[in-house]
């Protein structure tokens, strides 16, 4: 695959936006993300690395070593960027009150 087609082919990717879930023995953190692939790498890179920001999760990750990454939701790929944060926002809320889980 050349170049040209390699950029054509990431610039038509659907967003794939939806609400994900981390499970490790000490927890359950729920988060949003306009990107579910990106932020599963996102986390698994920067908690294996100890440059996570949220302290309860890098300590639960420190003590057991690897999670499991569960998508709860994804969003119509058809909305608007705008609606699809706004949407973002409600459906966290709402997975954290369903969980009873932490923020990522």
């Amino acid at each position: 695959m050349d170049r040209k087609q390699a950029r054509a082919d990431f610039l038509e990717r659907k967003p794939d936006a939806g609400i994900y879930a981390l499970r490790l023995r000490a927890g359950l953190w729920v988060g949003a993300a306009s990107r579910l692939t990106a932020a599963e790498n996102r986390l698994r890179f920067t908690l294996s690395t100890g440059t996570e920001r949220n302290p309860a999760l890098a300590a639960a990750y420190a003590d057991e070593g690897d999670f499991s990454f569960e998508v709860l939701e994804t969003l119509d790929p058809k909305l608007s960027a705008m609606r699809r944060q706004d949407l973002l926002k409600e459906r966290l809320a709402h997975w954290l009150d369903k969980t009873g889980g932490q923020p990522v």
